[in-house]
């Protein structure tokens, strides 16, 4: 499914709700085996860390203690959440070459369905199958459009 949104950063939380909710469906009608992804598209300054930051609240994780993972590319945080015990949120923009992404050690990540991974820049991650994607695009200094995919059951 693909849905397109015109949001402020006052609609944030309410899209980070949604994509909560989207990964809760999905989470019923499939039995886990993996954690759940996020790939975050957009140009720079777009939102895809604010973003970030309101789903970790969602989560149950104070805002305040993310942070854009620019220069460390993956940073992990326990997460007060139904389904998810951690948010790992990856930054691959200072990548050249998929294969960096080797030095994230994702692999046991991957393996723990309480985990939800979100990642900025994922075509520097080719392999990586999401579970949504959300793609920003800067309308104003206020307004952003946004694309949301994912698939319905």
């Amino acid at each position: 499914m693909k849905e397109t949104l015109i949001i402020n950063q006052e609609d944030l939380r309410d899209l980070a709700k949604k994509v909560s909710d989207i990964l809760m469906e999905q989470h019923s009608t499939e039995k886990l085996t993996r954690a759940r992804i996020i790939l975050l598209w957009g140009d720079l300054g777009s939102g895809k860390t604010t973003f970030t930051k309101v789903l970790a609240e969602v989560l149950g994780i104070d805002s305040n203690d993310v942070h854009s993972p620019t220069f460390i590319l993956k940073k992990s945080y326990n997460a007060y959440h139904e389904m998810f015990t951690k948010l790992i949120h990856i930054d691959a923009y200072r990548f050249n070459h998929p294969s960096e992404a080797k030095v994230l050690r994702l692999g046991d990540d991957l393996k723990n369905p309480q985990n939800l991974i979100v990642i900025e820049w994922p075509s520097k991650m080719n392999y990586i199958k999401p579970d949504v994607e959300i793609t920003f695009k800067i309308i104003d200094d206020y307004t952003r459009e946004v694309t949301l995919s994912y698939d319905k059951e």
